[in-house]
């Protein structure tokens, strides 16, 4: 919670959940939808639950941050995605959290939305490593999006929503998440960057498990889960609570790492797309 008490330190209240409740309306009162009534200072996972469009029911996620030398830029860890837990660091059902919404055009709706700009950005930061960007994207929303409670079409001014908005919305959110938790230049400022694979032997240079979490800790306060294969640095994982609606922010981590105690972090090939 440190960073939660640099919010307080910066001027931003945080009031105890217990006293986030919705207002009943007096006799000549009409009721007050959700997103008209949500405190904005309500902490996900602390006190009792809070109205889900307030705050997200699954308020414990984790931002899986994915070094793949075949794709995305040179310079910038791409998304694998951003995934809701339970307040216990639960996973949530495989098949996602509502089946209504288990759009299966998820790239169609994206191009078609408001946001003209987050097409591009979600090939060159969110590209599959199987070369089907609408098949992941859409397992993506399917399987973690839909479970984002604060997004349900209910938690929006019914006046000015626009179908499937939503969708947007999540994916923009976590593209703003990566560009603000830059993995990659955190890393950099504490001396650690790729390097250059050797042919045929094992990597001649390597960091050690230690060194990675101590830049992410250097960054941020909080410590990730670094995920490796074999010794081979494969994702970074920062976890995160919300203040309010949609204001991430990190925590220390509820899973385990995978690494060895030395980790190869291997330059990008120059064929990797978006380099």
């Amino acid at each position: 919670m440190k960073f939660l008490f640099g919010l307080l330190a910066a001027g931003a209240p945080v009031i105890a959940a217990s006293a986030v409740v919705l207002q009943q309306p007096g006799a000549n009162e009409k009721p007050k939808t959700p997103w008209q009534s949500c405190p904005i200072d309500a902490v996900s996972c602390q006190g009792p639950a809070a109205d889900p469009c307030c705050s997200p029911t699954n308020g414990l996620l984790v931002m899986a941050l994915q070094w793949d030398s075949r794709f995305g830029p040179s310079d910038a860890f791409t998304v694998h995605g951003l995934w809701p837990d339970t307040c216990k660091g639960k996973q949530l059902p495989s098949g996602g959290c509502d089946s209504a919404r288990a759009y299966t055009n998820v790239s169609a709706i994206i191009e078609s939305g408001a946001d003209l700009e987050l097409a591009g950005d979600m090939a060159t930061y969110w590209p599959s490593n199987k070369g089907d960007n609408n098949w992941f994207w859409t397992h993506e929303w399917v399987k973690h999006g839909t479970c984002v409670s604060t997004l349900h079409p209910r938690c929006y001014d019914p006046v000015a929503y626009a179908p499937q908005q939503e969708v947007s919305e999540y994916f923009r959110k976590v593209l703003d998440l990566r560009a603000h938790y830059d993995v990659y230049r955190a890393l950099n400022a504490s001396g650690i960057v790729p390097t250059q694979p050797e042919t045929g032997r094992r990597p001649k240079d390597t960091y050690s498990l230690e060194e990675f979490k101590a830049a992410i800790r250097a960054a941020w306060g909080v410590d990730p889960n670094v995920k490796c294969r074999g010794r081979r640095m494969q994702e970074v994982w920062l976890w995160f609570k919300v203040l309010g609606r949609d204001r991430y922010f990190p925590v220390d981590p509820w899973g385990a790492d995978t690494c060895p105690r030395r980790i190869s972090y291997q330059r990008k090939s120059a064929s990797a797309s978006g380099s």
